[in-house]
């Protein structure tokens, strides 16, 4: 099988169920699940004022992948000359290929037919949930959260996925809340700001009750992707000390400084960004009216404004080239991560829509401080990205929605125009996700399905394209 022409496509159509279904939800618009109150475990009246409560949940999806994606070995398009082929740079939430059969094509290296099945968690799999709490005065309330998560599927190590692996846990939250009449301080580890809301849009709904994009194939981790990197950027879990005045109108701000975060060197981007001189700042600025956390028999609506600054440095000097136009970059060289983001959600009955957008450099297509961050001269790449979802949920536990999401990269003027001898790479344009879901609830059981179709796109032309379907069971407590 010979390497596609520069501008040839890899398409895979949808199936026709897969049609179908996306046809049947197309017109579907939202509700926020109903709130659910956490099981207590102690008697404050016996233990000093001491409140344990507990709250989680376990799921299990059958999950299907079909299409086409570009070489497995993440080679794109031939380079003109017959130069080789071009390295693929980026996405973060990649989707690859199944081992080739050594005699089944003429040249083994490629893999790019994908048809697999598996039985995984959901966007949040298994996760177990403490919370501790105490008046310690009339104004003043201390809480900690402590939250582990896990994973039901196998992980692959070493090429191999085992019969009788053990699953992944990830202390996913653990963090302290001390509520005051002037604000609340939040201090350990806990859910980032900069485009926070924008992942609440996708929880709440949608992938709350399901898988979206698998993340990769194979993948063995503490929960599935939904809309990140696919039109939502994971706002990450980080050390922090966080703090949000009270609420005034339904306005609150929030502020923090967090552990900062390096950018590796990667194929597309070989300079370590690896100098972290301050804190990384990131705030959110909410409004809300209405059933807090989508309580049912009430109106709700949430708007929210995030930010994110980090300054990066060089460690080791990289030397001028000369021959390839490449100014070098001094040891001491800094650069600014940056992005700004905003969107909401809300309800009116059982009508719900919810959206966000994002945009800034230095970030990626799931995670900022991505393999996409930076160009070989050290230029911040532009990103940015959009998220709506729309859905409906009766009075009689049926839930209907739908999405469309796309992550973006600007090509620099490097990536863009690159010298000959380093014209070797061909850095992700969009990422496209249009997803469905069909959930019905029962009491604190869910069973849904869910589809999403995936178009990857580069800028030297590549396309990989893909279909998912999931379907299963929920149990929150």
């Amino acid at each position: 099988m010979s390497t596609p022409p520069t501008n040839q496509r890899i398409l895979v159509p949808p199936s026709r169920f897969g049609i179908a279904l996306l046809l049947s939800l197309a017109a579907s618009l939202l509700v926020t699940p109903a709130a659910r109150a956490d099981i207590p475990l102690s008697d404050p009246a016996r233990s000093s004022g001491w409140e344990v409560t507990t709250s989680g949940r376990v799921d299990s999806y059958g999950s299907w992948l079909g299409g086409e994606t570009v070489n497995r070995n993440g080679m794109g398009s031939a380079i003109s000359g017959g130069a080789g082929f071009y390295t693929l740079v980026g996405p973060q939430i990649a989707i690859i290929g199944n081992p080739t059969p050594a005699g089944a094509v003429g040249d083994p290296v490629k893999d790019m037919n994908v048809n697999s099945t598996r039985v995984r968690g959901g966007f949040a799999s298994t996760v177990l949930n403490f919370n501790i709490s105490k008046q310690i005065s009339p104004t003043v309330k201390l809480s900690f959260r402590l939250g582990l998560w896990a994973g039901i599927q196998n992980s692959v190590v070493g090429s191999v996925r085992a019969q009788n692996d053990v699953a992944g846990v990830d202390w996913r939250e653990q963090f302290l809340k001390l509520d005051t009449p002037y604000g609340t301080l939040v201090a350990g580890r806990a859910l980032g700001l900069f485009n926070r809301g924008g992942m609440r849009v996708n929880w709440w709904l949608m992938h709350r009750y399901g898988v979206g994009h698998p993340c990769t194939v194979d993948s063995g981790g503490t929960a599935s992707c939904g809309h990140t990197g696919v039109g939502s950027l994971h706002p990450g879990r980080n050390a922090q000390v966080s703090y949000a005045t009270p609420e005034l109108a339904g306005l609150q701000l929030t502020v923090a400084a967090l552990d900062p975060s390096m950018i590796p060197a990667s194929a597309g981007a070989p300079l370590q960004w690896v100098r972290t001189i301050y804190p990384r700042a990131e705030f959110e600025l909410t409004f809300h009216r209405g059933a807090a956390g989508g309580a049912s028999g009430g109106n709700e609506l949430n708007l929210f404004v995030n930010g994110l600054w980090q300054l990066i440095g060089m460690s080791t000097e990289i030397a001028p080239d000369a021959n390839n136009d490449l100014p070098g970059v001094p040891a001491d060289a800094t650069r600014t991560v940056w992005g700004v983001g905003g969107g909401g959600w809300g309800r009116i009955g059982v009508l719900g829509l919810g959206g966000t957008y994002w945009a800034g450099r230095g970030l990626g297509t799931g995670f900022s401080f991505s393999t996409t961050a930076v160009d070989p001269r050290g230029t911040m790449r532009l990103h940015f990205g959009y998220l709506g979802i729309a859905n409906l949920k009766f009075d009689n536990g049926l839930e209907i929605a739908t999405s469309y999401g796309s992550s973006n990269v600007k090509e620099t003027d490097f990536d863009h125009s690159p010298p000959p001898a380093l014209d070797l790479f061909s850095v992700v344009k969009e990422v496209r996700g249009i997803g469905g879901l069909i959930a019905y609830h029962y009491g604190p059981v869910t069973f849904s399905i869910d589809g999403m179709n995936i178009r990857t796109t580069w800028h030297k032309g590549e396309v990989l394209a893909a279909n998912v379907i999931s379907g299963g069971v929920l149990g929150e407590w």
